[in-house]
């Protein structure tokens, strides 16, 4: 009865209502429609999520002989040095660097001395003069270079306004090439890494040229047929289909879960306090382990069933799916994933505002838990980053099963930490909060009255 109570509190309050509201809109913005996009790409019938990423639809069985069988993450140092120095050469000659410390973008400007120090970085890599850096043929490099496009001469504007480009095949050796027409790098792969980590330190943290960064925007490569049924055969069998799906749909949710549960946390044990629920509370004989432990089981599954209700939008699609093909799908695959991707964060944010508010009846835990959110935010990224204090897991793709099976013990031991702490942060806000029904700690009420004397004095002293 306690339970049902405490969750019929918390469904009916309008901080609850806000959760929800944010909880919709994070995934309708996100993730509303991936999955019957998905299914019907892969019939031929609409471009889908992947589709604009790699070329094609995860859920289609590559055909030999077909033009293009779309992208695949890769290191081929061509590219890589290709796409790098270009968009070296274009922030140098506007002075003008992209970084993104925290995930928010700042511009750089780099002093004269700073500028050299760059050009001489591009002059090694390129072979080329300062005044020949500066006036570069038109297709000195690639139309399409990574996320850079070149609108030169050989760009052709299509009907529906897009553009089309001829360019030359990449992946050929260039060694022939004039290097001053056409780019050939003059330095080795491994000598290029060393230059891009001095223009790093040089730009600062969060530029274009950390080999991270480098192998987001370049690392890709055209999948042979070979390459693209072994894609394909992981999603379908490895993943099952719906594991890809589940990934991404936790990927989603879990920045909303990773910060908004604690307003719901601190709004309900302040509430006592503001309704001088703290004398009845304590009058009453409800064990301390009972009124936390319950309060704390409703709150989780005030914020987790809305989050296994939305998952239907994707596993409904997915079954009438494995239904018409004959593949077989993982129907629990959803469920399992909240539970041991998304669950053990909202614990840790729920313990975590449970004993800072019982310690402190202030709602200071909200503080506490948006910096951890935003540093974790800003130094995850967006795939296979896990680390052991990770708050949030990500990973912003339905390809990729084996950063997550590369990380399989990384990420287990990160999610039994959480679970760790929570219970630990929990079994104190129950020491505590014993410890205030019992007439110690009540150091609120202190400070309250000691600064309700000070404050009286000030009004004394000005009033005379």
């Amino acid at each position: 009865m306690l339970f049902i109570k405490e969750l019929k509190k918390i469904c009916f309050s309008i901080v609850y209502i806000l959760f929800i509201g944010l909880l919709l809109l994070s995934w309708h913005e996100n993730f509303y429609g991936v999955t019957s996009k998905e299914i019907q790409a892969s019939n031929g019938a609409e471009a889908s999520i992947t589709s604009q990423i790699t070329g094609g639809s995860i859920l289609a069985k590559p055909e030999q002989g077909a033009d293009n069988y779309g992208l695949i993450k890769k290191e081929v140092p061509d590219k890589i040095m290709c796409g790098g120095t270009d968009m070296l050469i274009i922030e140098y000659l506007n002075n003008s660097y992209a970084t993104y410390p925290f995930n928010y973008y700042k511009e750089v400007i780099l002093s004269t001395e700073e500028q050299k120090e760059i050009l001489s970085i591009i002059e090694e890599i390129t072979g080329l003069s300062e005044e020949q850096i500066k006036n570069l043929p038109d297709d000195y490099f690639p139309s399409v270079n990574g996320n850079i496009i070149h609108m030169g001469g050989d760009a052709a504007q299509n009907q529906d306004g897009s553009f089309s480009f001829s360019t030359e095949n990449s992946d050929t050796l260039q060694e022939e090439e004039d290097y001053t027409k056409h780019f050939v790098a003059q330095v080795s792969y491994e000598r290029f890494k060393e230059l891009m980590s001095q223009a790093e330190e040089i730009i600062g943290d969060g530029s274009y040229y950390s080999m991270d960064m480098l192998l987001e925007y370049y690392g890709q490569a055209e999948m042979t047929y070979d390459e693209a049924i072994n894609e394909y055969n992981k999603t379908i069998y490895d993943d099952k289909v719906s594991i890809a799906f589940a990934r991404l749909f936790c990927d989603y949710m879990t920045r909303v879960l990773g910060l908004y549960p604690i307003f719901i946390v601190v709004v309900f044990w302040l509430k006592d306090r503001r309704n001088k629920m703290n004398e009845l509370i304590n009058s009453k004989q409800i064990e301390t382990v009972k009124l936390i432990t319950v309060r704390t089981l409703a709150i989780l599954t005030a914020v987790i069933l809305p989050v296994i209700i939305l998952s239907f939008e994707s596993l409904i699609p997915l079954m009438e799916y494995s239904a018409e093909t004959g593949i077989a799908i993982d129907a629990f695959a959803f469920i399992k994933y909240i539970l041991w991707w998304l669950l053990p964060t909202v614990i840790v944010v729920t313990g975590l505002g449970t004993f800072l508010t019982i310690l402190t009846t202030t709602p200071i835990a909200i503080l506490v838990q948006f910096i951890w959110w935003f540093i974790d935010s800003a130094i995850t990224g967006l795939s296979g980053d896990t680390r052991l204090y990770t708050l949030m897991i990500r990973h912003n793709s339905l390809n990729g099963a084996e950063l997550i099976q590369r990380d399989f013990n990384i990420i287990w031991l990160n999610r039994g930490l959480m679970m760790f702490v929570s219970i630990v942060l929990i079994y104190l806000s129950i020491v505590i909060y014993n410890k205030k029904r019992g007439g110690k700690l009540d150091y609120a009420y202190f400070i309250q009255k000691h600064f309700g004397i000070f404050k009286e004095r000030l009004r004394t002293r000005f009033q005379k």
